[in-house]
Order: structure tokens, then sequence, then C-alpha cells
């Protein structure tokens, strides 16, 4: 089941130090679901980059004769 978080721009633009301050210690805040859903997209990516490299051993290296 994928985790969805309904954030949809990051519009942080304008707001003072106080409100983000205000905004970083709220847990419900749009601050703080953004900063959930870029870790979430980060841990994703991580784990995808990993599938998609294989392990390479000796015997792939060397071709058969």
């Amino acid at each position: 089941m994928s985790k969805s978080i309904h954030v949809t721009s990051k519009n942080f633009k304008g707001l003072t130090k106080k409100e983000i301050d205000e905004q970083a210690t709220d847990p419900d805040s749009e601050l703080s679901q953004w900063s959930k859903k870029s870790a979430i997209k980060h841990a994703v990516k991580q784990e995808r980059s990993v599938e998609k490299k294989p392990e390479s051993s000796d015997a792939d290296n060397f071709p058969v004769s």
C-alpha cells in the first residue's frame, strides 16, 4: 500500500521566520507534511536505485570462451 500525503505545492515564500518556526513545531502544518512527504520520496528513490543496480560478480566480468 502506498503512502499518500496530499501536499501539492511548496508555497513557503513570503512567510516570516516566526511563521516558519511555528509551522516547524506543529505536527499538522503544511511544512511538517511536506517534510514527511519529502523523506518518504527520498527513501523510495533510494530503494528503487538499490533494486536497479545488479550486484556484479567476477563471473559477470569475464567472457566465457
